[in-house]
């Protein structure tokens, strides 16, 4: 078995560590999946007072004549051995040169991963779905519940992203107060760890992001989705959600200013930047949502416009911020983050074959590592057909464009799995 459970006095410089007994919030790392490069890594983790660690052995040394222990060795109060080895903390990239292409994740580990992310995103789904009715109901939000929400899509964030990333993409085009509400949580989290965000500060942004739109709960059903039209009274009465949203928090003991400030302020995307106290335009939360809150819409087609796909939806952004310099940066931290070809992603070629990416190339990110699902003639190819684009001549066969798997009709766990057969 590649996964050991050792002691923190056998872990050296030169293992993958995998998983900890300490969860990710006692410790300075906001991954607990990473090679040890050096001892100081070791030693903070002896300070934060980790006793055992998972390694895997498949991605670093292993333990020299030295056992593994027991499994059943229970773990210490309030805490868990977490097993965060993921295909996007692993090289998940086409390898360069020289490099074996067992550096690539298998498809069978990628499908694995990716329907985990799928039945961890339907329970959060279900449990936001509840967490909303009750708020309709009696006007007070669980705060527990939400926490319990955003605890383990940032979990999963921290150890999964990519997966969490591509199983946004099989939500519905008309998207429920849940669905919008989940996806602006995953997206901002995404996009706030990137920025470094501490931990504190992560929480707060999850939170914030989730109950963004709560004071719709309060409105009629079929406001909710915003009509295509609205007659001036409708309008008028969808404009309360955030007064009503910041009146809900308040009443719910939820006052943090900065959360209120999300609540109250997330359509402000294109205004002129008035940072928040302390903060940088670039990481202040209100803006972050604003963006995240606007890329979802133009998803689901709730401005008005035609549903975009992903690419089309970023570049609808990118131009619409072009005149103001700080809301462009954060557009183009949320393109970084989603990335142009995405672990998972559906594309079709210049062949008009279509695959889906199962690794990325370092520094060459227009020519991932895809299986080829359809022929040019768009017939199933099982099993699908392993394409390295970097291996393809000049002028060859190249990535034309992202395609939608809902629209596409591609199953993307049966692809990789069927790859794997």
């Amino acid at each position: 078995m590649p996964k050991r459970t050792i002691p923190i006095a056998r872990l050296k410089v030169g293992m993958y560590l995998s998983g900890l007994d300490r969860s990710w919030f006692h410790t300075p790392f906001l991954r607990h999946s990473f090679l040890i490069k050096d001892e100081k890594e070791i030693e903070t983790l002896r300070k934060c007072g980790v006793a055992t660690v998972v390694i895997d052995t498949d991605l670093g040394k292993d333990v020299e004549n030295e056992p593994s222990l027991p499994k059943n060795i229970p773990d210490p109060p309030a805490v868990q051995v977490t097993d965060t080895t993921a295909a996007d903390d692993r090289p998940a990239q086409a390898p360069r040169g020289s490099e074996p292409s067992s550096a690539r994740p298998s498809p069978l580990q990628l499908a694995a991963h990716f329907s985990e992310a799928r039945q961890q995103r339907e329970r959060w789904l279900a449990q936001a779905k509840a967490l909303f009715e009750k708020t309709r109901a009696t006007d007070i939000i669980e705060a527990r519940d939400a926490q319990t929400i955003v605890d383990n899509v940032l979990k999963t964030v921290l150890e999964r992203q990519a997966a969490c990333l591509a199983v946004l993409g099989l939500g519905q085009l008309d998207t429920s107060l849940q669905e919008h509400g989940l996806t602006v949580c995953t997206l901002a989290l995404i996009l706030g760890k990137s920025r470094n965000f501490s931990n504190d500060r992560l929480n707060q942004l999850g939170l914030g992001a989730l109950l963004h739109d709560i004071g719709l709960a309060k409105l009629p059903h079929h406001m909710i989705k915003r009509p295509k039209t609205m007659t001036p009274a409708q309008q008028a009465l969808y404009q309360t959600h955030t007064q009503e949203g910041r009146r809900i928090l308040q009443k719910s003991g939820l006052t943090a200013p900065d959360l209120l400030s999300m609540i109250s302020h997330h359509h402000q995307f294109e205004k002129p930047a008035e940072p928040t106290a302390g903060s940088a335009s670039d990481t202040d939360p209100v803006k972050l949502i604003s963006v995240i809150d606007q890329y979802d819409e133009l998803l689901s087609g709730q401005t008005g416009l035609p549903p975009m796909s992903s690419s089309q939806a970023l570049s609808h952004l990118y131009q619409r911020s072009q005149t103001h310099a700080e809301w462009q940066a954060l557009v183009s931290s949320l393109i970084r983050v989603i990335g142009i070809y995405p672990l998972y992603s559906v594309v079709s070629l210049t062949s008009d074959e279509v695959g889906v990416v199962a690794a990325i190339t370092p520094g060459k990110a227009h020519l991932p590592y895809l299986y080829i699902c359809r022929d040019k003639f768009q017939r199933p190819c099982i099993p699908p057909e392993p394409l390295d684009l970097t291996q393809e001549p000049e002028g060859s066969r190249r990535v034309k464009e992202l395609l939608d798997p809902r629209r596409c009709g591609v199953n993307i766990e049966q692809v990789l799995e069927q790859a794997a057969a």
